[in-house]
């Protein structure tokens, strides 16, 4: 497992390129961009001191105390990426659609005294459901030359550093990526000098990678909470978030200008899956000091993942100019069960109510990446974890929202930006752009919304010493329609 993390740590990117537990999984896994409702999500999701709307159970459950009558929700969306890219002066793109379910809950309110009474606890509601808290599907395409070096120069550079493998051992220590290109004569071993060479050294390569990633995290989360006085609620949730996420690259090394003697093309595919399902739980409180505003507070503990499981695998294959060629080469079926624990969080949120003409709305998110930590029995994921405690932060992360009425009608909108993550600057700001309307009709409620996205990051094909980063603009759609029912 260690030499699979070692070549993992050389060779991943520094966004969606995944291998076995490396600090960037820790970040995808623990940095969350809630969705749920039309009407949370046409608000950006500044909904944690508004309340009163079932996506409020995975920010800040004391919302859930705000609900008057017994609710049904259900929210499909669709979803569509579209991903640039820009590497040694070529630009590529490529896009994925999706479609998929947001939320889908029920609430129940019931009164504990008579209508009127004042003091103490005036209802208690319940809620669960589902909310879907990231989405992982996505495509990207790099392409571009590359006159300086190859995939295989870092393989070699791996095997020339420290004791000298013996050929036969090759396999056994690299199983998923070195040891396939020896064995389709990629890499061959000079006795007389006692290293390993490849035929591209200093590169001379055309190269690209597709990446197609999907999947999700979706959190089912139930809920209790109170309303004491119509001043003061609180409420807490047991989440249990369960992880999905599915992961395929192609990479191709082509020798487009007939330079490199012998060597036509490379091609090498990996793909892998994570599974996993955690727990969790969030208490909350909003205070109600006078009718125009209501002041929120969430603490959400860090999310632990008992269970999670990879499952990886590989193979490589190569063309020559001669008649020789070898078949295409394998790798074994890997698997390995470790533990994952997210960072905590803590939410602050402020609302400004215009009487009942409408509201604005603000909360700020504080969580520190760099806390997030692997285990596993009797690996202590030492150098991933101070990987995790040295690239990561606690970014700025805030969102605003408002809604207005007009007679059956809502209005809404919302901005939110969540900062970079990273210490180095490889991962870029979030911002996300949205709005949506909504209609109420006696007991029936229908709302939607759409969001924009847009961040920037830093991707590497293989050992950052080696390779330019391509950089990248990834931009996001997303449409979503709730259907409700109050009684």
């Amino acid at each position: 497992m260690k030499k699979i993390l070692i070549t993992a740590l050389i060779l991943s990117t520094c966004w969606a390129e995944l291998s076995a537990q490396t600090a960037q999984d820790a970040l995808r896994y623990s940095r969350i961009f809630y969705n749920g409702t039309s009407r949370f999500m046409s608000t950006a999701g500044a909904f944690g001191a508004v309340g009163a709307d079932f996506s409020t159970l995975a920010t800040n459950p004391a919302g859930l105390g705000l609900y008057r009558s017994a609710e049904i929700t259900f929210t499909p969306y669709f979803f569509s990426t579209y991903n640039s890219s820009e590497y040694n002066g070529y630009f590529s793109k490529d896009y994925k659609l999706n479609f998929a379910l947001a939320n889908i809950g029920y609430v129940y309110t019931f009164y504990t005294g008579k209508p009127g009474k004042t003091g103490g606890v005036k209802s208690i509601s319940v809620g669960f459901g589902m909310n879907r808290q990231n989405d992982f599907n996505d495509r990207l395409y790099i392409q571009g030359p590359n006159h300086t070096s190859s995939l295989l120069t870092s393989f070699t550079n791996i095997l020339n550093t420290g004791a000298i493998l013996n050929p036969n051992e090759i396999r056994t220590n690299y199983p998923f990526d070195i040891g396939l290109a020896y064995d389709c004569g990629l890499i061959f071993y000079d006795s007389t000098q006692d290293d390993y060479h490849c035929d591209m050294p200093n590169g001379g390569v055309f190269q690209n990678k597709a990446i197609k990633t999907w999947g999700s995290i979706n959190e089912f989360d139930i809920s209790l909470a109170g309303n004491i006085n119509d001043r003061v609620y609180i409420g807490l949730t047991i989440g249990i978030p369960n992880i999905r996420y599915y992961y395929q690259s192609i990479y191709k090394e082509e020798d487009t200008g007939d330079s490199i003697p012998y060597f036509q093309s490379m091609r090498y595919d990996y793909s892998y899956e994570t599974h996993g399902t955690g727990v969790n739980f969030k208490v909350g409180i909003i205070v109600r000091p006078a009718d125009w505003i209501r002041i929120g507070g969430a603490i959400h503990t860090p999310t632990w993942y008992p269970n999670m499981y990879d499952y990886y695998a590989s193979s490589m294959s190569a063309i020559y100019d001669s008649v020789l060629n070898y078949p295409v080469q394998y790798s074994p079926s890997g698997m390995y069960e470790y533990q994952l624990m997210t960072p905590f969080r803590f939410i602050g949120s402020l609302a400004f109510f215009v009487g009942p003409h409408g509201l604005i709305s603000g909360e700020y998110e504080f969580v520190n990446y760099n806390q997030a930590r692997f285990r596993a029995p009797g690996d202590p994921f030492s150098d991933v974890n101070s990987a995790i405690t040295g690239d990561y932060k606690a970014p700025l992360n805030i969102r605003v929202g408002t809604e207005w009425r007009i007679f059956m009608f809502r209005v809404r909108g919302g901005f939110g930006y969540y900062g970079s993550p990273d210490k180095i600057g490889n991962i870029g700001n979030r911002y996300t752009v949205n709005g949506g309307f909504g209609v109420f009709i006696k007991r029936f409620f229908a709302d939607f919304a759409y969001q924009f996205s847009r961040s920037d990051a830093k991707s590497y094909l293989y050992d950052p010493t080696l390779v330019n980063p391509a950089d990248l603009t990834i931009r996001t759609h997303s449409v979503t329609a709730t259907f409700g029912f109050k009684f």
